[in-house]
This record gives C-alpha cells, sequence and structure tokens, in this order.
C-alpha cells in the first residue's frame, strides 16, 4: 500500500506542472483573442506586438511556465531535501563539468545517428517527429524558443523528474526500479514514440550522474549540452558519417577523463 501511495506522490510534480501548463495557455489564449480584436485589422505598434506574440507566444509561455514551476519547485525539493537523512554532496571539479558537457554532446550524436537510421525505416514516423521539431524551432531557432530549449527547459525537467520525482520513489523504492519509473515519467511527458525512446535513456543516464553527484547540478548541465548540442546540429548539415565519428571521438575522451 505504501507503494502506490508512493507512485501516486510522485506523479505530484508532473501534475502541477501540467495544470499550470493547461492553466496559463488558456489565459493565454484568451489574451491573444483580446488582443486581436483591439488591434483587427490595424498596423503600427499594436499590430507588431500582436503577431509577435502570435508567433512567438508559445516560447515565452513555456519560458513563464517553467519559472513559476521553479519556485514552487525549488522549495519543494528543499522540503524533500530536509527530510533526508543522507545529505551527502559530491564535489564537482573542472573535469566533472567538462566530461558531463562531453557526455552531454555524445548523446546528442548518438540519438541523432539512431534518428538518421529510423529514417530510412520509418519516414511516415519520423515525419511527424520532424514536425514536432519544428514546432519547437529547432529548426530555426530564436531568442526566446532557444532560451527555452536551452536554460528553462533543461533546469525545471531535471528538477521534476531527476530531482522531486526521483526522491519521491526512493521513499519506497530501491534507486534502479526509482530511476527507470522516472525515465519512464520522462519518456512519456514527451508525447511522441520517437522523442520517448530516446527521452528514456537519456532519463537513465541522468538518473546515474544525480546518484553520483548527489545533487541536480550534473544531470542539468548534461541535459543544457544535449539540447543545445541538439539546437546547433539543426542547423549544421553533419552527415552519418561525422555523427558517427563524433560519437567515437568523444567517447574515447570520455574514457580518457574517467575517474580513476
Amino acid at each position: 500500500m505504501k507503494k502506490w501511495k508512493t507512485v501516486g506522490m510522485s506523479l505530484m510534480p508532473v501534475c502541477v506542472w501540467l495544470l499550470l501548463q493547461i492553466l496559463l495557455s488558456a489565459g493565454f489564449s484568451v489574451f491573444l483573442v483580446l488582443l486581436s480584436v483591439v488591434f483587427q485589422n490595424r498596423g503600427g505598434l499594436g499590430g507588431e506586438i500582436l503577431g509577435y506574440l502570435q508567433t512567438q507566444g508559445v516560447y515565452i509561455l513555456s519560458c513563464c511556465i517553467n519559472g513559476i514551476f521553479l519556485v514552487i519547485g525549488i522549495f519543494w525539493y528543499r522540503f524533500l531535501q530536509k527530510k533526508e537523512k543522507n545529505t551527502e554532496v559530491r564535489g564537482m571539479d573542472a573535469k566533472s563539468w567538462l566530461r558531463l558537457l562531453l557526455l552531454g554532446l555524445c548523446l546528442q550524436l548518438a540519438v541523432s545517428l539512431l534518428l538518421f537510421g529510423a529514417q530510412m525505416l520509418f519516414p511516415k514516423t519520423m515525419e511527424a517527429y520532424g514536425q514536432v521539431l519544428e514546432s519547437l524551432g529547432v529548426n530555426q531557432p530564436g531568442i526566446w524558443s532557444a532560451l527555452y530549449v536551452g536554460i528553462f527547459a533543461p533546469v525545471t525537467e531535471e528538477l521534476i523528474f531527476r530531482g522531486l520525482t526521483l526522491k519521491i520513489l526512493c521513499q519506497s523504492f530501491s534507486f534502479s526500479v526509482a530511476n527507470v519509473m522516472q525515465a519512464l515519467y520522462f519518456a512519456v511527458i514527451h508525447g511522441n514514440l520517437v522523442q520517448g525512446l530516446y527521452a528514456f535513456g537519456i532519463g537513465l543516464v541522468l538518473g546515474k550522474i544525480v546518484e553520483k553527484y548527489k545533487n541536480l547540478k550534473g544531470a542539468v548541465v548534461c541535459h543544457f549540452a544535449v539540447n543545445v548540442s541538439g539546437l546547433l546540429l539543426g542547423s549544421v548539415p553533419l552527415g552519418p558519417g561525422g555523427m558517427a565519428v563524433g560519437v567515437v571521438v568523444l567517447t574515447g575522451i570520455l574514457v580518457l577523463l574517467r575517474d580513476r
């Protein structure tokens, strides 16, 4: 019974995050409708503001939603930390930060290489996935989309899944089981099969980083590297050969930089 209660509690951070998305998205939609009525068939500054919000509003809204959740989530996370008996935190030196950044880039290259293969095997599925990436601004990143994908998403998602969710699950489950469960939540929240599959694998890696360093900083840095390199690779014509070479080279560097 206790384990089922823990599972229910572990879903609360995601539910709060989704509730914020629903409420603020609804409010923003009403706001846009009111603006369109006020500035209908009008040019000038008002029309420019309306046009900007219609094109960039989803990213601005996403940044606001995640910013609000961060305020809630940080207090929530600190509350859970106070309840823990073991609060050991492992120090991170420059080599650790470099290793995590390179690991994030390596993960992104490996995923991109796998997606290239999937493109040939499952073209229709990958076409739908491409539309998702386009909606996120990956192909033509702007200021707000880059801010969301590169900053707000890594910090908020790590706080939710490798922070709150993982801590709650570890109250009733072993770390290995809890890590698989949070990675599964992370996969499902992406909302499509392709992203869900690689998000699950990356979620497992990020969970192990949290276990190793006993804090969220390392996971945030690695997640940041994954997302930012994804934005950069979207505008760089790097073929499968280049991706494969990159994975091999980065893996070799990571082996050399491993803890002795």
